[in-house]
């Protein structure tokens, strides 16, 4: 499984500071069905298969951390393609029921002798964008530079030229049709798509789709909020720095062989824990992404919420407006200079809610961290 990391940056200046990512061009001229899939991106784990679940499972309104998967089937922060999830066995299958009441149909392509039909395959996608539901889409394929990879992303819409597909890492999108600056809903030529992924299917490069047996969601968010796990590139969406000593990092890294999915790790040493203290600073970052065709505003509201008290710390909470383009992402932070000594030990959940410009709510997701 491959991923790429989008462009980004740290910044530690000031309460409330933009990151300036932005990535994914308006397309103008778009036709046929697009489906408005939440998008999230998976940084430097290697979960695209995962990502690409939560993406479908939040589309359908069942809300589904990525993480929770990987602490399910046990997967590592760069778990290998198949130490992840063996397509052979219904694990993947039994945990969407039981866990989200999702039913789905599995199909492995390219176990037979017989090449397989590209219009089939091309067809069993289309069908299900016109009931209104994404299609996840495993390939083993080849880079330009012919290193094998593994990868998994969406298709989420089609018309007569195009199938549009929805990238966690931009692996494919980016790495093998060199679509640049864009993972929401980019447009592959069918011919293209043809001759790099569908047309290659073969016993020694098998692929598997996912496609949801339920009906089309009547509504769908309109839009989701993430926070990444970029430890491999020494900086993360959570990040706790020593203020007498900034060689002293703490990082959110996701890592589903530990107890929650993922915990804080220390800088100099991925592997090792590091527990924030209250000499710590604090950064937030979160990413929103807006899958639909037109702009959108957005309020977040980042708050830290006592995990067993509920109670919500006032000097945390900050509320930030967001304008997204089309089919894109904005990332934005908040930096929390001496704000934890302020605060009893404890455990304490790092929250960030998105609000539609009516304050509406849309999603949120969560870090719980333990401070000493």
């Amino acid at each position: 499984m491959s991923f790429n990391v989008a462009s980004t940056g740290y910044i530690s200046g000031g309460p409330v500071t933009d990151a300036s990512i932005q990535s994914g061009p308006i397309y103008e001229g778009r036709n046929g069905t697009v489906l408005n899939v939440p998008y999230y991106n998976q940084g430097d784990t290697s979960w695209c298969l995962y990502y690409c679940l939560a993406m479908m499972s939040d589309y359908n309104n069942r809300h589904l951390d990525h993480w929770k998967i990987a602490l399910h089937f046990n997967s590592g922060n760069n778990e290998t393609f198949a130490g992840q999830y063996n397509p052979f066995d219904h694990a993947l299958e039994e945990y969407l029921r039981k866990n989200q009441f999702l039913e789905i149909k599995k199909t492995v392509w390219g176990n037979g002798l017989k090449t397989i039909d590209i219009e089939q395959f091309n067809s069993m996608v289309r069908s299900n964008i016109d009931r209104g539901q994404p299609v996840l889409m495993a390939f083993q394929y080849s880079t330009p530079g012919y290193a094998k990879k593994g990868h998994a992303l969406l298709a989420v819409g089609y018309n007569e030229e195009f199938i549009y597909l929805t990238d966690p890492s931009g692996a494919i999108t980016e790495g093998l049709f060199g679509a640049v600056g864009g993972y929401i809903a980019v447009p592959i030529r069918w011919e293209d798509f043809n001759e790099k992924l569908a047309g290659n299917i073969m016993p020694t490069n098998m692929a598997f789709t996912i496609e949801m047996l339920e009906d089309a969601p009547v509504s769908t968010p309109a839009g989701s909020i993430y926070m990444t796990d970029y430890s491999n590139h020494g900086y993360s969406c959570l990040t706790f720095v020593n203020r007498t000593n900034m060689k002293d990092i703490g990082l959110l890294r996701f890592d589903g062989k530990y107890g929650k999915g993922y915990y804080i790790a220390r800088g100099s040493d991925l592997i090792a824990e590091r527990e924030p203290t209250p000499n710590d600073t604090m950064s937030v970052y979160f990413t929103v992404a807006n899958p639909s065709p037109e702009e959108k505003d957005y309020i977040v509201l980042s708050e830290v919420i006592g995990k067993h008290t509920g109670d919500k710390l006032e000097c945390f909470r900050f509320p930030i407006d967001i304008t997204v383009p089309p089919y894109s992402e904005v990332s934005k932070g908040v930096n929390y200079s001496n704000h934890l000594g302020t605060i009893s030990a404890g455990t304490y959940s790092i929250v960030v809610t998105l609000l539609d410009s009516d304050m509406q709510r849309i999603g949120s997701t969560s870090i719980d961290v333990s401070m000493s």
